[in-house]
């Protein structure tokens, strides 16, 4: 669909024809080194036979004791000669426990300062970036966020809205403790993100990407994923809210339907749908969609809609949306541009100001 067939295709021969001419070049070498061995053990053996056969012509060897000692001369050489064979092996072993090591040693992220890391009570759902500055790279100059200031009380609907690359899914990475802030803080319920354990503090959020990843396995598995305790109605229930249900039911194996790998038997609409459910079974307090209903039909969007005050009762929802329609019942809107806070207000409140949200809405008219 993209029109690269054959630009793959050349790049991926080129990758195979360096690997096969290594491989060839490994195997010279072998070879050499195993000829190389065995004319030094046929020349050491030659020698070793004349010079034990002219002790023999001057009686100073009997001819038992210069066959004993060639017999015990080939024990003695064969595990040399087998070790000189081992090489390549030996190389690959010590290759593959260094890059062994390597994941083994890394440090899990929990273990950092673990000691000063405290468990997340019960989510309110508040959220406040206090002048957060943020850029991937330490010695970077350039800033994804920039001097970031909001507030999101507890239960309210936030909308990240603005360019791609403004910044809006960095400041979701953020709220999940995926990368600590450059300048600033996050506070969680009035509390530093740096201080929180992390685990405690992800079990209470419910996140759904734009490209969401299924597992092999069926529909309920996928669903209950995090929770495969959860019973059928629960499963049922989360399928509900997210518009599921109803494809869901018209399988021939309802919930118990094989989807295949990566969800390759549903549409892209189907799979986002399945995502939304997973993140709504565990009843979070805290909600992300990060483009979450971009791949979704519109009936599906339909759907979801009607029950989006059900889904958004008591929890506080981020959504970060390029489609400005699906983000107008938001309580507080907040409009980015190169990682710089430029509007923030409500629907009605940023068309009337004519500025940056205005002049988005128009383009999408």
């Amino acid at each position: 669909s993209t029109a690269v067939e054959q630009t793959v295709r050349w790049h991926w021969e080129e990758l195979l024809n360096k690997e096969v001419k290594t491989n060839f070049s490994g195997q010279v070498i072998s070879n050499r080194l195993q000829i190389f061995s065995n004319t030094i053990e046929g020349l050491a053996t030659t020698a070793l036979l004349w010079f034990g056969a002219w002790l023999v012509i001057q009686n100073q060897l009997t001819i038992g004791q210069l066959v004993a000692f060639n017999m015990l001369l080939g024990q003695v050489i064969t595990p040399f000669q087998r070790l000189t064979l081992l090489w390549n092996e030996f190389q690959e072993v010590v290759i593959a426990m260094e890059r062994i090591n390597d994941v083994l040693d890394y440090q899990p992220e929990e273990d950092l300062q673990y000691q000063a890391r405290q468990s997340l009570p019960q989510l309110r759902g508040h959220i406040r970036f206090d002048q957060v500055t943020f850029r991937y790279h330490p010695e970077s100059d350039t800033n994804v966020l920039e001097n970031l200031s909001f507030e999101v009380k507890p239960g309210q609907m936030v909308a990240l809205v603005g360019r791609s690359g403004s910044g809006k899914t960095t400041i979701s990475k953020l709220m999940l403790g995926l990368y600590p802030p450059s300048d600033g803080k996050v506070l969680i319920d009035g509390q530093d993100i740096t201080s929180l354990s992390l685990g405690s503090l992800r079990q209470q959020i419910g996140v759904v990407d734009q490209d969401t990843f299924l597992f092999g396995g069926t529909i309920r598995e996928n669903i209950g994923l995090a929770y495969p305790s959860a019973t059928l109605e629960e499963i049922m229930a989360a399928a509900k809210l997210a518009g599921a249900d109803e494809f869901i039911q018209k399988l021939p194996m309802g919930y118990e339907t094989e989807i295949g790998e990566g969800g390759g038997m549903l549409s892209g609409g189907q799979r986002q749908r399945l995502a939304i459910a997973r993140a709504l079974l565990g009843n979070p307090r805290l909600l992300i969609f990060d483009e979450a209903t971009s791949h979704l039909d519109a009936e599906s969007e339909r759907i979801i809609q009607t029950n989006l005050n059900t889904i958004l009762k008591n929890r506080t929802t981020l959504v970060i949306a390029h489609r400005l329609s699906t983000v107008r019942k938001a309580d507080l809107i907040l409009v980015l541009d190169r990682g710089v806070l430029i509007e923030s207000g409500t629907h009605e409140d940023l068309m009337a100001k004519r500025g940056h949200y205005f002049y988005l809405n128009q383009q999408q008219l």
